[in-house]
């Protein structure tokens, strides 16, 4: 799947106390991390979504949206939202009926949920970074703002590569596109 184009999708989303309806075409022409995680009312994924919360504008700095997706409802992702960690500032996508989860090949046949998974999708819709871990650990936000501005740097300077030690001399990059 990566450097593939993601395959397109519409469904349910809530923010800012609304639901709408989303669709890949709201994705084009930014940066998106689709924030795959396993079962609302879980104890390791408020820890994470709020430090994405807490760094959403490290992310917008950089033209990249952020999008959490479940396998629960939206009714569901509402009701946690409002009632337990209304720290949230972007949305959610509900995923209740399996198949961007499918798609993703994410899905968790035993139990109904998705696997803890992060997707880096470029302007383009070209899946750029896969990250799949075990559902008992969290993931580094920290992490994948830096390899956003990775893939930034090589998506503007194709023919140039990001080392392991890329950012200590890159603290800062150009965004536009």
């Amino acid at each position: 799947m990566l450097n593939t184009k993601i395959n397109s999708f519409k469904s349910i989303a809530y923010f800012k106390k609304k639901f709408f309806e989303i669709t890949d075409k709201e994705l084009k022409n930014f940066w998106n991390v689709l924030f795959f995680f396993s079962f609302s009312y879980t104890y390791i994924c408020p820890t994470e979504l709020l430090e994405l919360s807490k760094n959403i504008n490290l992310f917008k700095n950089l033209k990249c949206n952020i999008y959490a997706i479940s396998t629960d409802s939206h009714y569901t992702h509402k009701n946690w939202i409002e009632n337990e960690i209304n720290f949230i500032n972007f949305p959610f996508i509900s995923d209740f009926n399996h198949k961007t989860s499918k798609n993703y090949k994410i899905l968790n046949k035993n139990d109904g949920n998705c696997y803890r998974s992060t997707f880096i999708i470029d302007p383009n819709l070209i899946i750029k970074s896969i990250e799949i871990i075990d559902i008992s650990i969290s993931r580094s936000i920290q992490e994948i703002l830096n390899k956003i501005k990775m893939l930034i740097f090589t998506f503007k300077n194709k023919n140039k590569l990001c080392p392991y030690n890329w950012l200590k001399d890159n603290n800062s990059i150009d965004i536009n596109l």
